[in-house]
């Protein structure tokens, strides 16, 4: 038989069963893959563990105004009096009184990291703004207009500074017996400045720098307590300090008589525990979004500084 200008076809054993199925297979898998690559990423429920790395996204609607002081109200609201010579110099004595207290307290909390330093600084610098609200009102020169931390026009608090500070460094302990030791001084210098001054806004101010630094002794002397120490007085007797020390701290607004100011509530009761939800904008390990659902700030008992409840 003669196969010349004959085609030739190839034949190829007929496909097995299980090559069939394996080559169905691949088809299917390679379909599947070009479906996820082309739609868009889902986020997967369930919670997420990691950290978002970017910036939460800012809140809406429109910031809380401040809430006006009480204190600051009840000041305006009393007439402007002749001041002495003597309550003149008062006030700038005051002033950079409560400055040397904020300045003390800050390098010490620098120094140990005891928060209870920083949160006093804080009300100290509540207690120099009341002053110059007196200072402003009569319009007078202010000593702490532009001094640095530590600076003072006068020379004594200067040199108290000093000494306090480097007794402070010493310890945690000798820093809180300096916190209770300017309290002690600071309780001394407005109770004879009390029994000198007549002006009923002078006085209100000092009602309420007054209550603070007994509200500061109190704290500085349950600190010393939990470490085994204690506060020996100074300025004050033994005895006033500890009948300061036994008596419950105290909340509000006062005015000229040490009487708790109308619509200054007490602000006792327990503190409400606030949980932010802020997205953290970022790649977070885990499946799922993090949320950032754990306990915000605002835990224990609350300290009366919402609207109308000063504590300083």
């Amino acid at each position: 038989m003669d196969h010349e200008g004959s085609a030739v076809v190839a034949r190829h054993p007929p496909q097995t069963r299980h090559q069939a199925t394996k080559e169905s297979n691949m088809k299917k898998t390679a379909l599947l893959a070009l479906v996820l690559l082309s739609a868009p990423l889902v986020a997967q429920s369930g919670p997420g563990r990691g950290r978002g790395n970017g910036p939460g996204a800012p809140g809406s609607g429109t910031p809380a105004s401040p809430a006006v002081s009480p204190l600051s109200t009840y000041l305006a609201s009393l007439p402007k009096e002749a001041l002495s010579t003597g309550e003149t110099g008062l006030l700038a004595f005051l002033r950079e009184e409560e400055k040397l207290a904020r300045d003390v307290y800050r390098a010490l909390f620098a120094e140990h990291g005891d928060w209870s330093f920083a949160n006093i600084a804080a009300a100290e610098q509540r207690h120099m703004d009341e002053v110059k609200l007196l200072l402003d009102r009569y319009e007078l020169p202010d000593p702490a207009a532009a001094t640095a931390p530590g600076v003072f026009k006068d020379t004594p608090p200067a040199a108290l500074y000093t000494d306090l500070v480097a007794r402070g460094k010493t310890s945690l302990v000798e820093a809180l017996k300096v916190g209770a030791t300017i309290e002690d001084l600071d309780l001394a210098d407005v109770g004879k400045a009390l029994e000198t001054s007549d002006n009923r806004d002078v006085d209100t101010v000092m009602q309420n720098l007054a209550k603070g630094s007994r509200n500061h002794l109190r704290a500085f002397s349950g600190r010393l307590a939990a470490l085994g120490a204690s506060y020996t007085a100074q300025y004050l007797t033994a005895d006033q300090i500890a009948a300061i020390v036994a008596a419950p701290r105290e909340r509000g607004a006062l005015d000229e008589n040490g009487a708790l100011l109308a619509g200054s509530c007490a602000g006792q009761g327990q503190g409400g525990r606030g949980r932010g939800r802020g997205r953290g904008q970022g790649a977070g390990a885990g499946n799922g979004t993090c949320t950032g659902g754990g306990p915000g700030a605002g835990q224990g008992p609350g300290d009366g500084t919402g609207p109308n409840c000063p504590n300083k």
